[in-house]
């Protein structure tokens, strides 16, 4: 077995009850204190910087379909970084789509991270492996001062020069390689064996052949949860609901923290979730373990999502309640009324359990199901025309009945034709269902309101607006109503 450190076997029953946990430190610098030596020296582990690239198909003679890639793409540039190279490099500096990144992948804890590295001077940041680890992660060290630590699930700088300092996460997509090649069939593949020019020829002459990336260093390591490398001394692992090795997709929005677990995503998934007072979209494949989280707002709307029978190449593909658009797995809108509209991918990475529950231990967790819409909600608001009369004005009757339970109908004219919404509204001013969204001809309509919202489930009793806008030729105007349970 090929390996850069002697493996200790670590069971989890040694890690000490009074270990301190990350968020009780009152000094990121306390970190310190936890660093181990992980057997290689400083740069002893060669971080790659500015590799050559090659096509997909030369790429595939030693990158298997089912390997993992680290996916990224940045101003129309789209790279993938194998993670076969990961396992014995650890860090890329690179520069792709005009600035400059680091890829970064840690293998004891599975954790892919690509981060912002160009400086406000323009130039590159480069990081290199320090050798040292904290809870079995990556500690990367700033080639600026050669001072600066950061462990990697941290990216924060815990001494020298940049101490505080955080970098930027920047949003990554780690999946099989057959599938990246079907996301991005133009992409470019970081080659083995190029970006090593800083080290000797002795030290960069072991990674020239192919055969070095053809397994992974450490064994049964991934699937061992009683296996691991060093000790684990910030905390202690939550190990009541998931095994150590289980992967998640960590994501922080705000001062919130969510961990989807892979195994309760299985083996597909659409989430619609509110995270950090973020609305968000979590799109899941277990074939090619791809996980990647979206922003559910297009243009100010918020839209709700439910997974429908794939009709393209990717497996994943899903419609927004609101308006009918189809969607795919790269967040494109491929048909509806917002085609060819791109969802925003939010910065998230995967983790292996024990290393996601241990570092951030005030985590919440997705709740199974939870956010899942298995079908289309059933249609209670039906906008139809009243009649075929083109009416002279505008108009917005007040609904009918008023209070109302558990239905209540809505009454409007158009004089011209063109885009328009109909929307609820609850009392803090939070869109509630969106009613009639799209190109709508002259006339006079009637639609019903169940008195549930997005996702079909029933609102509060309460007061609520109902807004009727065609911006096109600057309508717009509001009624209140009463929903009485």
């Amino acid at each position: 077995m090929k390996a850069h450190t002697t493996i200790m076997l670590l069971l989890l029953a040694t890690i000490p009850a009074s270990a301190g946990v990350f968020d009780q430190f009152a000094d990121i610098g306390e970190l310190t204190d936890h660093l181990s030596s992980g057997g290689p020296p400083r740069d002893g582990i060669p971080a790659m910087t500015n590799p050559e690239f090659v096509s997909l198909e030369v790429a595939s003679s030693w990158v298997r379909d089912t390997d993992l890639v680290v996916g990224v793409v940045r101003n129309g540039e789209a790279k993938a970084y194998p993670e076969n190279l990961g396992w014995w490099h650890e860090i890329v500096n690179d520069r792709i789509g005009g600035e400059f990144i680091t890829v970064t992948l840690c293998p004891l804890t599975g954790t892919p991270q690509v981060f912002h590295a160009t400086a406000d001077n323009g130039s590159q940041i480069e990081f290199g492996v320090s050798g040292l680890l904290i809870n079995s992660n990556l500690v990367m060290y700033d080639r600026r001062d050669n001072e600066t630590l950061y462990p990697q699930m941290v990216y924060t700088g815990i001494n020298g020069r940049f101490k505080g300092e955080q970098l930027e996460l920047l949003p990554a997509i780690e999946t099989t390689f057959a599938m990246w090649k079907k996301m991005y069939p133009e992409s470019q593949v970081a080659q083995f064996g190029t970006g090593l020019e800083r080290y000797s020829q002795q030290q960069s002459r072991k990674y020239q052949s192919a055969d070095r990336f053809a397994s992974y260093p450490y064994g049964d390591y991934r699937t061992n949860d009683g296996y691991f490398i060093a000790p684990v001394t910030t905390g202690r692992p939550d190990l009541s609901t998931y095994f150590a090795k289980e992967v998640i997709t960590g994501i922080c929005l705000g001062d919130e923290l969510r961990a989807y677990p892979f195994a309760d995503m299985a083996p597909a998934a659409v989430i619609n979730d509110t995270l950090g007072g973020h609305e968000l979209l979590v799109l899941f494949d277990l074939e090619s373990r791809t996980s990647i989280p979206y922003s559910r707002v297009v243009d100010g709307q918020s839209l709700t999502f439910y997974q429908v029978q794939a009709e393209g190449d990717l497996p994943v593909e899903f419609r927004d309640v609101e308006t009918g658009s189809r969607w795919d797995m790269l967040g494109v809108a491929v048909d509806g009324a917002l085609a060819g509209s791109r969802l925003e991918q939010l910065p998230s990475y995967n983790s292996m359990w024990f290393a996601w529950s241990t570092y951030w231990p005030e985590s919440t967790i997705w709740e199974t199901g939870d956010g899942i819409i298995e079908a289309p909600p059933p249609i209670t608001a039906v906008l139809e025309p009243a009649t075929a009369t083109v009416p002279v004005g505008f108009d917005l009757a007040q609904n009918h009945p008023n209070p109302f339970n558990p239905d209540t109908r809505i009454h409007f004219t158009l004089p011209v034709g063109g885009q328009m919404t109909l929307q609820i509204f609850n009392a803090a001013g939070q869109r509630v269902r969106s009613l009639a969204d799209g190109a709508h001809r002259a006339g006079v309509y009637d639609v019903t309101w169940d008195g549930t919202d997005g996702s079909g489930r029933r609102v509060a009793s309460g007061t609520y607006l109902y807004r009727l806008e065609m911006p096109g030729v600057g309508f717009r105007q509001s009624r209140s109503m009463t929903l009485a349970q």
